[in-house]
């Protein structure tokens, strides 16, 4: 069963470079790696022969147009019966493409897995469930990112990558394929490294914004309200919001976005889980 290997990138090339060489150490190789560059202005001749030593295609954009045009074009490009996706700051450990693919032969559409922290290893992310459930999407991505997701290529033909959301592109993809009945199996193991807080990630864009300027990322919420039913749409909507709340400038006015989009108990609700999350020491999330 062939395994196609979709990357996107975009301005660091000393990341890829990482993710390229957990590439070149599988057990089980891909047929193929289609490297997407979303536009980057820097130069990436520092890892060509990291690109060639995996025998990548490298493809880049002539203008800037997002991670999840990216890799709808690198669904396009690929030729692999099954189509595993790589960020370009994260690492698959030795045996992410065998698990996977063991998964596929056994009849999944569509996988999950588990990951550990980069760096700090000893932090393990890991759903127990064995299949995806409403129960866990309920509560929003508590499987992975992206880089812990693979899909039957004609599937992704046919749903493919939601262009209009700037954010939350995984959680979408995987409540669209459990309510298109997709055999979407989870594997309860950390098989990749999950780079978490980058200077430039999401977690870094989201605590530079004002609230006024968050609408945008809360219509994959709205998009699945009817599929979160009234507690869980609040909730989810909450957390973005007051996500990471205490390096944000303007505390008051994203309490009070809050509390005017979702309610006052919802944003209550906020901080109590917070409160509990840092009693219990729980682990990091997605």
């Amino acid at each position: 069963m062939d395994i196609s290997v979709v990357i996107t990138t975009c301005n660091r090339p000393a990341f890829l470079k990482e993710a390229l060489d957990g590439i070149s150490t599988q057990i089980l190789k891909p047929k193929e790696v289609v490297i997407v560059n979303d536009c980057s202005d820097i130069s990436y001749a520092p890892v060509l022969d990291a690109i060639k030593k995996v025998n990548a295609r490298h493809i880049l954009l002539k203008e800037r147009s997002g991670a999840n045009r990216a890799r709808n074009i690198g669904i396009e490009e690929c030729s692999g019966e099954i189509i595993a996706f790589l960020d370009d700051d994260d690492i698959w450990l030795p045996k992410y493409l065998s698990e996977i693919s063991a998964q596929y032969k056994s009849g999944a559409e569509a996988v999950v897995t588990g990951f550990k922290q980069l760096g700090k290893e000893n932090v393990v992310v890991i759903n127990s469930d064995v299949e995806v459930t409403k129960t866990s999407l309920l509560r929003g991505n508590t499987y992975c990112g992206m880089s812990g997701f693979s899909c039957r290529k004609e599937v992704l033909e046919q749903l493919k990558f939601d262009e209009t959301l700037p954010n939350g592109q995984d959680w979408d993809m995987f409540v669209r394929l459990f309510t298109q009945g997709i055999v979407f199996r989870n594997i309860p193991e950390a098989l990749f490294l999950y780079r978490f807080q980058n200077e430039d990630g999401i977690g870094a864009k989201v605590r530079k914004l004002s609230p006024k300027d968050i609408y945008s990322r809360l219509a994959s919420a709205y998009k699945h309200k009817e599929f979160l039913g009234h507690y869980w749409f609040k909730k989810r909507v909450s957390d973005q919001i007051l996500f990471s709340l205490k390096h944000k400038e303007d505390k008051k006015g994203w309490i009070c976005l809050s509390i005017k989009l979702v309610g006052f108990k919802a944003t209550v609700n906020f901080f109590f889980r917070a409160l509990r999350r840092k009693v219990l020491k729980k682990p990091m999330a997605i």
